[in-house]
């Protein structure tokens, strides 16, 4: 069985359901000023906005979620007049636009369907149950059709309930929100949420070049980019603790917010090279760590086995330090025994490193010594200095380092 094929759960990263409650202490005062209206738009008159004021990027629509059947469901119940979800937006008067907090797909459905683009592309209807008749039909074949055009005038008229949240202050309190509505439904990765609050060249390279990196896939066990953004959240996790590892003080969601903010901001600074070396090294790491530990790669040791369950805090632990550029192809290759051998002692022997990697990331000590543990063992084996391991020192205050932890620039400085 290849490591593609392995049976891997799934562990939720920076979760609605996973390993710890939001990082974000909120009180009832966060909320008071929270305003709720609502507002019944025609899907005409949504259509016009998608793109404009309600901000949808087109980068996301390659990350296509629903199948052809599920959004020839939903645009059939318009067309009858059926009872459909509403839509949630987060009004954001600074920037003059809406952020989709639940409805994103239901937005790019209308899109495809009645005003395709490069980004949207058209679909076809397919099976239908009750408008038998506009089986096959794009939008267009239905406004040019008899029958149909009725179909489409009532399609466009059809009010779609959506309810706006305004005066909502900080970031946190989408979280909150966007974890709420989801919480009864497929989890989100807060990364999708994450695209919206921060758009920008950065946050779209992030979503880009995850979605065509066969390794971040490969590391997922998964065959193509991840409709629930796992693959970029993982990416984005990594340019933040090789980056920015020092600036880590136990609220992870904030962690990679700053690193999206700050990342825009350096954007045209540090140049579309400087963040494909991150990437690239990134790669590096995962392809490594399949060279040590094969179908075994980016799981938790535990009583004797590997857990076949993904885990996040390994990934995180391997593909810095293993793409660490002091380490060069030949001696991982050398020493890859060993190193298998020593992550496997530690999962046993070591009750802090053991419980470092399955503790809260708001354990700044547990995230702190789950890589100086690491990074230091594979110094000792390979007998070289990791680039990144002072950054790793200064966070645990073990040293302040001389020299820098990179010779690519912190992403702050």
């Amino acid at each position: 069985m290849t490591a593609e094929e392995a049976p891997v759960l799934e562990l939720p990263d920076e979760t609605i359901d996973g390993e710890s409650p939001p990082d974000d202490v909120l009180t009832p005062a966060d909320l008071d000023q929270i305003v709720l209206y609502t507002v019944d738009w025609s899907v005409q008159s949504i259509l016009e906005r998608i793109g404009e004021s309600f901000d949808i990027n087109p980068t996301f629509q390659r990350r296509d979620a629903w199948t052809a059947s599920k959004k020839s469901a939903f645009i059939e119940s318009l067309i009858l007049g059926l009872p459909i979800p509403q839509i949630v937006l987060a009004e954001d008067k600074r920037r003059g636009r809406f952020i989709v907090l639940d409805g994103k797909q239901r937005l790019v459905t209308l899109k495809q369907f009645a005003s395709p683009s490069l980004h949207f592309p058209e679909f076809r209807l397919r099976g239908m149950r009750f408008a038998n008749d506009l089986e096959g039909l794009t939008f267009g074949d239905m406004q040019a059709s008899l029958l149909g055009g009725e179909y489409a005038d009532n399609f466009l008229t059809q009010p779609i309930r959506t309810v706006v949240v305004r005066n909502w202050g900080h970031p946190a309190v989408l979280y909150e929100v966007f974890i709420r509505l989801n919480q009864n439904s497929l989890p989100l990765s807060p990364q999708e949420l994450r695209q919206a609050l921060f758009p920008n060249e950065f946050t779209r390279w992030i979503n880009s070049r995850s979605a065509k990196s066969a390794q971040l896939h490969r590391a997922r066990r998964i065959k193509a980019e991840d409709f629930r953004m796992r693959d970029a959240e993982m990416l984005l996790r990594y340019v933040a603790w090789v980056t920015r590892f020092k600036d880590y003080r136990g609220n992870l969601r904030l962690f990679l917010d700053e690193t999206c903010e700050l990342g825009g901001r350096k954007w045209a600074e540090r140049g579309f090279e400087y963040f494909e070396e991150l990437a690239a090294r990134c790669e590096r790491g995962i392809d490594r760590t399949f060279e040590v530990f094969r179908d075994d790669a980016f799981l938790r040791f535990d009583g004797g086995k590997y857990n076949r369950r993904f885990n996040i805090a390994v990934f995180d632990l391997m593909a810095v330090v293993l793409g660490d550029e002091s380490l060069a192809d030949e001696k991982i290759r050398d020493v890859r025994v060993k190193i298998r051998t020593e992550f496997e002692r530690l999962c046993t022997e070591d009750e802090t490193f053991r419980t470092s990697i399955t503790a809260t990331t708001k354990s700044v000590t547990a995230v702190s010594e789950r890589f100086e543990t690491w990074a230091s063992a594979v110094e000792e084996i390979a007998d070289i200095d990791l680039r990144i391991k002072p950054a790793m020192e200064l966070l645990t205050r073990v040293r302040v380092p001389a020299t820098p932890a990179s010779n690519l620039l912190p992403l702050e400085e």
